[in-house]
């Protein structure tokens, strides 16, 4: 962790640990603090409790697009699932939105293989971090976390849990604190 007022949070967990179904509820808690919201969450797709894939919520207007599916044709492929073309689209139109610039929370959902490789939102990520309003948060896998870091050295940045208690609270209080006047 870095000192002072972070920029970027790295919101992390084990993978399938609950990660996205935490960043729901965070934003949950983050609007009745009185924050504004942006970005993309991935939540996955089930067919009879068997995954087959994650879908790209836009957290502004919760328009839903399929982001991947096991076994479909598409752009590219990590591990079992391909990313499909009309989904990264989305998630590259809701993350450059005026709203991604103005909000005061900003959320990746996820930040991992594809973009640490330099595809997936990474170009949207390092747009964001130049020039968004708000506090940037990516979903990141706990294995994956210097990798990302390392990607950001100039940045202040801090890491929270996404799967202990506490980590929404944390989260609101670095917002409040951005609000906050700083001493001269």
């Amino acid at each position: 962790m870095k000192p002072d007022r972070p920029k970027l949070i790295f919101w992390t967990g084990p993978k399938h640990s609950g990660k996205t179904t935490a960043t729901f509820e965070l934003v949950q808690k983050v609007r009745s603090a009185g924050f504004t919201v942006a970005g993309l969450l991935a939540p996955s797709v089930h067919d009879q409790d068997r995954l087959i894939g994650f879908d790209a919520v836009d957290l502004h207007t919760s328009h839903r697009a399929v982001l991947t599916r096991i076994g479909a044709e598409g752009t590219q492929q990590i591990g079992a699932f391909t990313f499909l073309h009309e989904g990264i689209a989305f998630g590259h139109e809701v993350l450059t939105r005026p709203a991604a610039l103005t909000a005061d929370l900003v959320i990746v959902d996820e930040f991992g293989p594809l973009e640490l490789g330099g595809e997936g939102w990474r170009d949207d990520v390092e747009a964001l971090l130049s020039d968004a309003a708000g506090l940037l948060l990516l979903v990141v896998r706990d294995r994956l976390i210097r990798k990302v870091a390392d990607l950001y050295p100039d940045k202040t940045w801090v890491v929270i849990s996404a799967t202990r208690p506490g980590g929404a609270d944390a989260v609101i209080g670095i917002l409040q604190a951005r609000t906050k006047p700083q001493p001269s």
